[in-house]
């Protein structure tokens, strides 16, 4: 599920990104963070949030914009180049551009581990 939030979903925690979506709290994690750590992003409210289940994690990350939805052929990024974090594969679409495949359930895991770091702090 995908969304545009509205200020009154984030709650006035400090150190911890959440937000409330129907009666329930949820760890919101920006792919910026994530991707490119220190990199200047867009207030969650100027962007979409898309909410993700994976196993037993459930959690929101905050991206800049969705283009659509395809069936692709993914390649291994870690067979044919590296392990990057967050990143499971790549495909090549349509207009010959690289496009990456998330790893849902390793996000997961970060999301998991930056709650517990604010947590400890």
């Amino acid at each position: 599920e995908s969304f545009r939030p509205k200020m009154e979903q984030f709650p006035s925690v400090v150190n911890q990104q959440i937000i409330h979506i129907r009666d329930t709290s949820l760890p919101l994690i920006a792919l910026h963070d994530v991707m490119l750590p220190g990199a200047i992003k867009p207030h969650p409210t100027q962007s979409i949030i898309m909410i993700i289940e994976s196993g037993k994690h459930k959690f929101c990350l905050h991206v800049d914009s969705l283009e659509g939805q395809q069936q692709v052929v993914i390649k291994s990024l870690e067979k044919n180049y590296k392990a990057v974090t967050g990143v499971s594969g790549a495909t090549i679409m349509g207009d010959g551009s690289v496009a990456m495949i998330l790893d849902v359930e390793q996000l997961a895991q970060i999301a998991k581990q930056q709650i517990a770091d604010q947590h400890d702090v």
